[in-house]
């Protein structure tokens, strides 16, 4: 697979990288992950190099390096030993205490595991429950935080937007989970409007889920007009 732009040339400092659960892995392999990346996530190079120049943790790349760790000609096959649990636990064990920081490592596992799931061969059925239950413990952290008014928008947007680019059969649980974090006319009306704004800029006709925003802007009217 060929990569093309800042993705053929990025490196990491592994030396300096804070990444608790990365793997040090071929940089040949781990551009695969990022070249596909880039293409949905308008901000995987400013990440990805404050990242890698070890400024910040980011969990996302480091689920990465565990995926790119077993890729065989650019898929993970069913004779893997992918594991992501320990990322999962770490983000567990600070639930209670810490849902912030523990929303952010799910956001992290979730964002690498939806963005690759199709080039990994989950025939133990182990990565789609994984994710399922990420989300369910993302509504859970969500629920014991206090947002703000702009935080509250921060958080709708950043789920409404990574729903239309994940497998497309995770869409459901980012829909769950919106349903409940919109608890006004206003929360829904922005989550509707990043629906209309990707659906304008998308070529929807085309890609494989496109079966889904029709039904689901109508739920979205639903809910609206249920909340006025």
């Amino acid at each position: 697979m060929a990569v093309h732009g800042w993705v053929k040339t990025a490196r990491v400092n592994w030396k300096l990288v804070i990444a608790p659960h990365a793997y040090k892995v071929p940089i040949r392999d781990l551009r695969q992950l990022l070249w596909d990346e880039d293409l949905v996530d308008g901000n995987t190079q400013k990440r990805f190099e404050a990242w890698a120049r070890g400024d910040v943790r980011d969990v996302r790349f480091e689920a990465d390096t565990r995926i790119a760790s077993e890729m065989k000609h650019g898929v993970v096959p069913d004779y893997n030993y992918l594991d992501l649990y320990d990322i999962q636990k770490e983000a567990e064990s600070l639930e209670a205490d810490r849902p912030r920081v523990a929303e952010y490592i799910y956001k992290g596992l979730t964002e690498s595991l939806g963005m690759h799931f199709e080039m990994i061969d989950d025939s133990m059925d182990t990565f789609w429950p994984m994710f399922e239950e990420c989300l369910e413990s993302i509504s859970k952290c969500i629920k014991q935080q206090n947002f703000t008014a702009e935080e509250k928008k921060a958080e709708i947007e950043y789920y409404a937007g990574w729903s239309n680019v994940v497998f497309v059969d995770f869409i459901q649980y980012y829909e769950k989970l919106l349903v409940e974090l919109c608890t006004s006319v206003e929360d829904l009306n922005l989550w509707k409007s990043i629906v209309e704004e990707y659906l304008q800029k998308a070529d929807i006709e085309n890609i494989h889920y496109s079966y889904y925003y029709k039904p689901l802007l109508e739920r979205l009217d639903t809910r609206i007009q249920a909340k006025k």
